[in-house]
């Protein structure tokens, strides 16, 4: 899989009439979404990239989603926003997925981008990958007539790099019943437990 687009994608960049599209995969646990803004359904082989070879991604109209701007920053680029239809009724399977945290953080957004002919909608060139990083935060905007989901990704190094601002002392909102730390923090104060 390139990184950057071929000659002839190349070409139609250069074009005076031009047609990107980009391609998402979101690696949700309980099953991964595979989304497009062309004109219709793409099923991908020979690619050699294995999360796009044998899948088809679907054709969404680009009113109800968007894949915000790639902006490279000093330590990796910024936080990326993707904004997805969230209309109850029409998209609760992907509330209830992107209701689980377990579901989504930490796991793979990639994007690609590819070119067709202004004209007849053809590929032009070959597909490049240009954005990979890890789902984190999802956003309800908006209320049950237009409601948008904005989901942020990091990119690997953002999400790496920044500390998780978590200790031992924050177990017990992961686990309730956890009281290791307020035993720790006692013994460090010297409490002792009388009987």
């Amino acid at each position: 899989m390139q990184s950057r687009p071929d000659q002839a994608a190349l070409a139609a960049l250069a074009a005076d009439v031009r047609r990107s599209v980009t391609f998402c995969f979101l690696d949700l646990a309980d099953g991964p979404v595979r989304v497009t803004n062309a004109p219709y359904n793409f099923t991908f082989s020979g690619t050699g990239d294995e999360d796009l070879d044998g899948f088809t991604f679907t054709a969404v109209d680009p009113r109800m989603v968007a894949v915000g701007s790639v902006k490279a920053a000093e330590g990796g680029s910024d936080t990326l926003t993707l904004t997805l239809s969230g209309l109850a009724g029409v998209d609760d399977e992907l509330m209830t997925q992107l209701g689980d945290r377990a579901n989504f953080v930490g796991r793979d957004c990639r994007l690609w981008r590819g070119m067709l002919h202004p004209e007849n909608l053809t590929q032009i060139g070959a597909l490049w990958s240009y954005y990979t990083g890890y789902m984190s935060v999802p956003r309800v905007v908006g209320d049950r007539t237009s409601q948008t989901i904005q989901l942020s990704v990091e990119s690997y190094l953002a999400f790496f790099g920044q500390a998780s601002n978590r200790t031992y002392i924050d177990q017990s909102s992961f686990d309730p019943g956890d009281r290791s730390a307020e035993v720790a923090i006692a013994i460090a104060n010297g409490a002792s437990r009388r009987t």
